[in-house]
Parts: C-alpha cells; sequence; structure tokens
C-alpha cells in the first residue's frame, strides 16, 4: 500500500507546494513519512470532528484544506485546541496533511472546481500567489553538443515556462582558450589560441534546481572545464489562486445571489445594486475580500468569496465593485470534495472517506429563516 510520502508526492504533482503563499503552512505536519495508508480521509478543516471520524472509520491518514499547525507549538498539552489535536492524531496514528493555498491555486484545484459548480465559461487566473523565485543559465558548448545538453538540463527541471518545457535559446558565436600544461581540450589543442564555433545555450529554472543543474551540465558538457552563468530573474506570480469566469447568459446580481445561495446550500450577503446585470464573475474561496481590486481591474463584474469585511464592502460599493460574501464554508467545502475526487484518481488501492459535518458543528454554520 502507498505510504504517507507517496501521497504527499502526489499531491505535489496536483498542487505543488510553490504554489502555497509564503506565511502559508502545508504538507505533513504529523506523522510518520513512512506510514503505510490503506484509508485515509479528506476535510475542511483541522477540527476534533474531523479528526474523530477518521478515527472512528480506521484511517490512518487525514487530509485537511486548513493547516492544523500555523504559529510555532512551543507545548503540546491539552490545554489548546492545537495541542489536544496533535496528541489525538498521535495516539491514534493517523498522520496529517494540509494542502491549503497550494489547493487553492492549482489548476484545476479549489477555485476551478467552485467556477464548474457555477457553470462560468472560458475561466482563466488572476489576482494573488506565491512569488517564485527564477534564475537563468547560460552555458556555452559546441553545436555538435547543444541538444544533448539542452535535453540533460530539461531533465533536472530548466526550460519549464508555464505549459511549455525544455524551453531554451541559442545563438552562435566564437569561444577563445589557450589549455594549459596537462588539458586535453575536447576540441583543438593545448599550448596555443584556438577559436572554437560555439553555442549560447539560455535557460530558465526555479529556486531549488541549482545544484542538481549544475551537476548535470558538467556531466554532459563536453569539455573538462565546462562555462557557465546563473543570473537571478524578477520574481513573479506563477499561479494566482482567484479565477474569472462567463456565465452563458447576463443576470442581475440579486438573481445571482440567490443562485448561488441555491448552489452552495448558503445565505448571501451581497454589496451592489440589485439590478446590475452581471456576466463575468470574479471566484476566490474563502476569506478574500482584498482581492475586489484585482477583480475590478480585470474587469468582472462581481467578486464572489466566503467573507467581507465591513469596511471592504464600503470601499468596493463606493468604488463600482460589487461583492458576495457566500461563506467560509461554502466556498471551501467543495474543494474538499474536488480534493477527495483527485486524490481518489491517483490512490483507487486507498479507500478515501469525505468528511462532512453536521450543520452548526465543526466548523460548519447553520442559517435561520424569519
Amino acid at each position: 500500500m502507498p505510504t504517507v510520502q507517496e501521497i504527499l508526492n502526489s499531491i505535489e504533482t496536483i498542487a505543488p507546494h510553490r504554489y502555497g503563499f509564503e506565511s502559508d503552512r502545508i504538507g505533513l505536519q504529523v506523522g510518520d513519512p513512512q506510514q503505510s495508508v490503506t484509508r485515509a480521509a479528506v476535510s475542511l478543516d483541522r477540527s476534533l470532528g474531523a479528526i474523530e471520524f477518521a478515527k472512528e472509520n480506521g484511517c490512518e491518514l487525514l487530509v485537511s484544506h486548513h493547516p492544523l499547525i500555523f504559529t510555532p507549538v512551543t507545548s503540546v498539552d491539552t490545554k489548546t485546541h492545537v495541542g489536544r489535536s496533535i496528541l489525538e492524531l498521535a495516539k491514534n496514528r493517523i498522520a496529517f496533511i494540509a494542502s491549503h493555498t497550494n489547493w487553492d491555486s492549482a489548476s484545476p484545484g479549489l477555485n476551478d472546481y467552485l467556477c464548474g459548480l457555477i457553470g462560468l465559461k472560458s475561466v482563466r487566473s488572476f489576482g494573488s500567489g506565491a512569488t517564485v523565485k527564477t534564475f537563468k543559465l547560460v552555458s556555452f558548448c559546441p553545436a555538435t553538443h547543444t541538444q544533448t545538453l539542452i535535453d540533460a538540463l530539461a531533465e533536472k527541471g530548466a526550460g519549464q515556462i508555464g505549459a511549455y518545457r525544455r524551453c531554451a535559446f541559442s545563438q552562435p558565436g566564437q569561444g577563445t582558450f589557450i589549455g594549459g600544461e596537462g588539458t586535453t581540450p575536447a576540441v583543438g589543442s593545448s599550448g596555443r589560441v584556438e577559436v572554437i564555433d560555439e553555442v549560447r545555450i539560455e535557460m530558465v529554472f526555479r529556486e531549488g534546481a541549482r545544484n542538481g543543474l549544475v551537476a548535470a551540465l558538467r556531466k554532459a558538457h563536453p569539455y573538462e572545464e565546462a562555462a557557465f552563468d546563473i543570473y537571478p530573474l524578477a520574481p513573479f506570480i506563477e499561479q494566482p489562486a482567484g479565477r474569472i469566469g462567463e456565465l452563458d447568459a447576463p443576470t442581475t446580481l440579486a438573481e445571482f445571489a440567490v443562485t448561488i445561495s441555491r448552489l452552495l446550500d448558503t445565505r448571501v450577503e451581497t454589496w451592489g445594486d440589485p439590478e446590475k446585470r452581471l456576466r463575468r464573475i470574479a471566484v476566490v474561496g474563502g476569506a478574500a475580500d482584498g482581492e475586489w481590486i484585482g477583480a475590478q481591474r480585470a474587469n468582472a463584474d462581481v467578486l464572489l468569496t466566503g467573507e467581507v469585511k465591513q469596511h471592504v464592502g464600503v470601499e468596493a460599493g463606493e468604488s463600482g465593485m460589487c461583492l458576495m460574501a457566500a461563506g467560509h464554508y461554502a466556498t471551501e467545502h467543495p474543494g474538499a470534495v474536488a480534493l477527495k475526487i483527485a486524490l481518489e484518481r491517483i490512490h483507487p488501492e486507498i479507500d478515501w472517506l469525505l468528511f462532512t459535518p453536521k450543520a452548526g458543528m465543526n466548523g460548519r454554520p447553520f442559517y435561520t429563516v424569519v
């Protein structure tokens, strides 16, 4: 059976760690990476209710959207909710993995699934996301070894740009050298001035790949001493968390609020003119009211999120931007469903369960009708 580490590796393929926001805490937080997993639970929250659900169903793993350990833990005892949770997980040998903003941003991920529920078309990304540090590797080799060198570097992660891989730029030029005593140049002879036709190769790579790339370069390069440079590039957001899509047909803000309340089984708070016509919808589940400025700049008619602070409602409304707060649970629990489905596809040999709390319990609110 798969181990906890193998499931972590699988999550990395669908929601890479680098997509997680800098301040976030994701990955394995409790447990043994080498523990085998036959049954696992997925939940939105790291509640004691979710842990009890995993325990009662004989799960060796709990995967939660929201992290359990967010700030440094100075003690583990029963005086705090986090302490009780850690002890309960450890006592029952249940490993705990958090997949938070990396799953928010993943494509497809939590916000894509939410767009699918709403029925949005032509969905694209926008807004905040993790900043990725990238570099450019530049090297020089004979034209006969250009493709071999590009292949070797690409295998170690260089040349990945969006959905494209093995991206490289090459340019012909000339290199010159004098080989010292004891050298055996791959081209030319030692002890004299040599001028060699060479190709300059440029490839980008992400932070963390440097050591592997340099080793691969030296192994694949025909020269005794491979010349290369590494330049830092401007950081950029590789995969924003927000999504914008279009409705099949325009609707009013009031009608859309009714639709969302029904689709997500929630009660929507709405800011804006009830009769305003909507077509382009921005979606960011959870607590993301600060994304309204980016949504407005991206020409969205409304931002649908989980929570909206009062002053944000005032500022956005008076700036001509409509907002909808459908609840943190309502906008993110569908993402937990999507995560279970994604993990089920990768590891069908594991029995995957979904924890859905009763209304009013374990982080899920209930609504009254007056």
